[in-house]
């Protein structure tokens, strides 16, 4: 055969060239065709195909997860960034797989996936933490990419595409070995990390717990925090848990989120274990009678109640817009990143409303605003983007509203000697709440005396104070929130009870 091969190279060398460029040509393309096929997430659920959580059930739990969503595929994670990384996890760790499949007995495939999936060391094995840094910190990523061969003109995976800033940003992300998380537990990552921690002691199953996102057990860090406490002076006390819950002493502060106007609680300096008996019991209403009168269990379950109700409306549109957000214009897709933002936040409060109401519901009601912003949005020009500089230079210029002119001189002269008036000095001797401080001269510039007072000389109110007692009481139902409602004044708790 050989000599025959021989002779017709020597009788037709081009047509032999040719010859040879074609199967050449055809087996790369065959080869390159060939690991495409076998690169998707459908090929692996060939094998992981369980509709369940838990060992052969990985594609039905990565579909669950986050990373699924934003079209991370398996050997994204399984398989250290660049082409070497690929060729490793896909040729040597696949065939082995296929080998496994055919030869070892599903007993030990299932004990060898299982110590994959328990095991931080395996699991970090099976999905190094240069690919989870790769996308998720700046540093490693450009570091990555200056010592390895990322690509080679050919798409395999979607992370050999990814370049740091550009690609975090899209979806609203810290680069977690520079930046403090925004949403949740602040860990410090990057001091984790030169501690020798892997991504896996903490996030062990994070695209295979069944759930979108990935949560840390708080045993976890406890467990780790006791061990190393004596050697490392500066890992918090278990029970300092604002030193990483720092979303939730944010939300309690009313100070969390940018571009939303703070909202203190009025008991925003409560500390955790005023009503946390427990790291791992969330307290119930029996706590909240423990300090307040009766009143204060409806209260409790009435503002759960609000907070699941407004968390639904403001998610009416996450699913679509999500699937949406790959082709949106980086400013509609900012749009989109704060919104989201607020939404993950909001399911990450433990409290479901009660650790800030009015803060909570001030958050809504911004991503309300973004929804009809980004329903709304367009390319911006040149004359847009002048158009609110014109418009604030206008209000600039523009004379002030005159003060209400209703109220007779004798009246507002009383309104003066009694600007601001302390409403428990003469009506709630012990106030389950702060005193109320009323703005009474800035309220009389605004409205006619006569709103409030049926004899406003004597300052004898329209109707005779009960028992001022919790939410329903005759300040709150006859005057304040009533009035606030009709005039559409943006009051909120705190801004009365401070």
């Amino acid at each position: 055969m050989w000599q025959k091969l021989k002779n017709f190279s020597r009788k037709d060398p081009l047509i032999f060239v040719l010859a040879i460029i074609v199967i050449v040509v055809g087996a790369t393309f065959g080869g390159l065709e060939a690991m495409h096929m076998t690169s998707t997430d459908t090929f692996c659920k060939t094998c992981h195909a369980e509709q369940r959580v838990g060992v052969r059930g990985e594609h039905f739990t990565w579909d669950k997860n986050i990373h699924s969503k934003a079209d991370v595929s398996c050997l994204d994670c399984h398989g250290d960034p660049g082409i070497i990384g690929y060729l490793d996890a896909h040729v040597i760790a696949g065939t082995k797989s296929l080998l496994y499949q055919i030869f070892v007995s599903e007993e030990k495939i299932v004990e060898l996936l299982t110590h994959a999936a328990t095991d931080p060391v395996a699991a970090e094995h099976a999905a190094p933490d240069s690919a989870c840094l790769f996308c998720h910190s700046d540093d490693v990523n450009q570091k990555l990419r200056r010592e390895k061969l990322i690509s080679v003109g050919i798409h395999f995976r979607n992370i050999d595409e990814v370049k740091n800033p550009t690609y975090r940003t899209s979806y609203g992300l810290a680069s977690i070995t520079g930046e403090p998380v925004t949403k949740g537990v602040e860990p410090n990552h990057a001091k984790h990390i030169s501690a020798g921690l892997l991504c896996t002691n903490c996030h062990i199953g994070v695209a295979h717990g069944g759930e979108l996102y990935n949560k840390p057990k708080m045993q976890t860090c406890f467990d780790c925090h006791d061990t190393v406490r004596e050697k490392v002076q500066t890992v918090p006390a278990n029970e300092d848990c604002a030193a990483c819950h720092t979303m939730q002493k944010g939300l309690q502060e009313g100070t969390y989120v940018k571009g939303v106007d703070e909202m203190r609680w009025y008991m925003a300096d409560l500390s955790c274990s005023d009503c946390h008996d427990s790291a791992f019991e969330r307290p119930n209403s029996d706590k909240c009678v423990m300090c307040h009168d009766d009143s204060y269990a409806s209260i409790m379950t009435d503002t759960q109640e609000a907070f699941a109700e407004r968390l639904a409306e403001v998610k009416g549109k996450y699913a679509q817009l999500f699937s949406e957000r790959e082709d949106m214009p980086m400013g509609k897709r900012a749009l989109f990143n704060e919104y989201a933002r607020i939404i993950r936040i909001a399911e990450m409060d433990g409290s479901k409303g009660v650790h800030n109401p009015d803060y909570l519901d001030a958050l809504f009601t911004r991503a309300l605003e973004l929804t009809e912003a980004i329903d709304t949005w367009t390319a911006p020009v040149a004359e847009e983007a002048a158009a609110p500089m014109v418009q604030k230079a206008a209000a600039e210029e523009a004379p002030a509203a005159p003060a209400f002119a209703g109220n007779p001189a004798e009246l507002m002269e009383i309104a003066s000697a009694m600007e601001i008036i302390n409403i428990a000095e003469k009506y709630v001797p012990e106030p389950t709440k702060p005193a109320v401080n009323f703005e009474h001269l800035a309220h009389a510039q605004k409205m006619a005396c006569t709103e409030c007072h049926s004899d406003p000389e004597s300052g004898v109110l329209k109707f005779e104070v009960g028992e001022i007692k919790g939410m329903k009481n005759d300040f709150h139902e006859k005057l304040c929130i009533d009035c606030h409602t009709k005039q559409r004044v943006k009051k909120t708790c705190n801004t009365c009870h401070k």
